[in-house]
């Protein structure tokens, strides 16, 4: 019986120091292996991508070429290699923003008009608060405004730091007022490209032209512009442009049966109150004159005529026709709208329809603009 008992303990004691003998060579096996699989999840580090080379010859951006913002409110000089992206106009802000995704840079440019005036550099400066800019440069992951903004040449200049994609960005914004509106200019390039952002934004900032004959009108309002003919008109954002093509009559239309028509007749000329009625009677058969007046406009003179006439179903209709005698054509926009005899060139007719009258009133000539292609980019 001790003898067995002696066998069995053996047993027992030399199957231990079997496991413990594999244990000692399968234990180091599997910690090699669980370091092994360690490193081979460690992440890898991501590239991050490289800039381009700034544009090495600066002169080679053109700024002969302009760009009319939709509302017609300003112009500005396009560079050759920014294509504009989708135009901004609220109740007081007027925005183009322009892209060379090429050099990854950016120009942005805005005309806004505050509420009230005048408006002095101390309001420019007060207006870029913390949140403002915050808000302005939203897209990008982080920004710093660098150093001390400053006054140069009655302009705010502010400098900064953009962070995006692990990239960095430096960017500059002038702004600056004419003590009515509040313009400002900013471009943003790759870190290494500061000569072309310096270059760029003075040629830019120095281009901004205002078409300030429509500081009466609203600043949300569309243009029309024939770039062949040279005159424009404004029109309230939700009226429909039809049949715009340069050199030939448009349309513009509203849901409530209002239209105006532009064009120009080439080698003719309105010289006197005769001729304006005349010339309306001709254009509209059985029309009446209600009245005319002469008008002078910034970049032509002619008349007003308001008339009225029944339409094709016996309906009385209203109208006024504005004619400025350009260089060597006649300008018209000619406006019918429903209702008997209204006179828009009275104070009364101008006051129930004082969208109409501004509408008209808006009518006018540009000097010949060098119009940028209507390249357009989504980026």
């Amino acid at each position: 019986m001790q003898q067995k008992t002696a066998q069995r303990l053996s047993a027992i004691v030399g199957g231990m120091l079997a496991v413990i003998m594999g244990l000692s060579v399968v234990l180091p096996m599997l910690s090699q292996n669980a370091t092994t699989q360690t490193q081979q999840i460690l992440p890898t580090d991501v590239p991050i991508p490289t800039f381009p080379a700034p544009i090495a010859d600066l002169n080679s951006i053109q700024f002969d070429q302009v760009y009319l913002h939709p509302t017609g409110l300003y112009t500005v000089a396009q560079p050759t290699g920014w294509l504009p992206t989708e135009p901004l106009s609220t109740l007081d802000n007027a925005r183009s923003t322009f892209s060379n995704a090429t050099q990854q840079s950016i120009i942005q440019v805005d005309v806004d008009k505050p509420v009230t005036s005048p408006v002095t550099l101390d309001d420019v400066d007060a207006r870029w608060t913390s949140s403002a800019l915050a808000s302005s440069w939203s897209r990008y992951s982080s920004w710093t405004e660098t150093g001390s903004r400053r006054r140069e040449n009655d302009q705010i200049i502010m400098d900064f730091e953009l962070k995006l994609n692990e990239q960095t960005f430096v960017a500059r914004q002038v702004a600056w007022t004419d003590g009515e509106w509040i313009y400002s200019t900013r471009v943003v390039t790759p870190e290494n490209a500061t000569d072309e952002l310096l270059y760029v934004l003075d040629k830019v900032a120095a281009s901004v032209t205002p078409n300030k004959e429509f500081a009466a009108t609203p600043f949300d309002w569309q243009a029309y512009f024939d770039s062949q003919d040279s005159h424009i008109i404004r029109y309230p954002a939700d009226w429909t442009l039809a049949d715009a093509a340069p050199g030939r009559p448009t349309s513009i239309t509203s849901g409530n049966d209002i239209a105006v028509r532009v064009e120009a007749q080439p080698e003719t000329t309105i010289a006197d109150e005769a001729a304006a009625r005349a010339w309306v009677e001709t254009a509209r058969p059985g029309a009446t004159i209600l009245s005319v007046e002469p008008v002078t406009r910034d970049a032509g003179s002619g008349f007003s005529v308001s008339y009225g006439f029944k339409n094709i179903d016996g309906e009385s209709q209203s109208g006024l026709a504005v004619l400025l005698n350009g260089t060597d054509k006649l300008h018209v926009a000619n406006l019918r709208f429903p209702g008997a005899d209204v006179d828009l060139n009275s104070d009364g007719g101008q006051e129930s329809n004082a969208d109409l009258a501004e509408v008209m009133s808006s009518f006018n000539l540009l000097p010949a603009l060098n119009l940028a292609p209507a390249g357009v980019t989504t980026s």
